[in-house]
């Protein structure tokens, strides 16, 4: 089980680009077939677009994820490698394709809805219920995951570590709201 917890630290850098980017193909695959379309690099919406316009989303996503954690990465430790906190990164982005589950297998306006305001009175208490305890443990899963990823291919842990790769989180998160909604309109 602390293998599993720690799988996205202890994965090698070459497994890690790999299997990262085998899942954004695979989430891009889902969202296509399902009609789920990314919003950020941890919501979705309903909506329909081509294949390849999921694939190229997927591609926003990570460089948009990848640019700040990178920088800060560089402020933590000057020697970080690329290809390793790329790949890792990517990696430990895969707990957010099953944010797409309750979409995929449910009711797809319902989960629009939630996903714009969860506080919106037209859906059900239980349904928001159920969703806010299956939105926070992937969004834990993810935040650990891509906590330890950072710390491992920084090579640094500590309080310090985890202020600098909050905010990294955060400007990814705006970045890639604020991303995919220019895309929208050129891709």
């Amino acid at each position: 089980m602390g293998r599993l917890l720690r799988h996205s630290a202890t994965i090698s850098t070459t497994n890690a680009l790999l299997w990262g980017v085998f899942w954004m193909i695979v989430g891009a695959i889902i969202g296509w077939y399902f009609s789920i379309v990314p919003t950020s690099i941890v919501s979705f919406t309903w909506g329909s677009v081509s294949l390849i316009t999921q694939v190229l989303y997927g591609v926003v996503l990570w460089v948009v994820l990848f640019v700040p954690i990178y920088v800060v990465a560089l402020f933590l430790n000057s020697k970080v490698g690329v290809i390793d906190l790329l790949g890792r990164m990517l990696y430990a982005h895969l707990p957010i394709i099953f944010m797409m589950l309750p979409a995929a297998f449910g009711d797809k306006v319902a989960y629009s809805i939630f996903m714009e305001n969860p506080f919106n009175t037209q859906l059900s208490t239980l349904y928001v219920v159920l969703m806010v305890l299956f939105v926070a443990f992937i969004l834990v899963w993810y935040i650990y995951w891509s906590y330890i990823a950072f710390s491992r291919s920084v090579n640094r842990k500590g309080w310090r570590v985890i202020a600098v790769f909050g905010v990294a989180m955060m400007l990814s998160y705006i970045l890639s709201k604020e991303m995919l909604s220019w895309t929208i309109y050129y891709i």
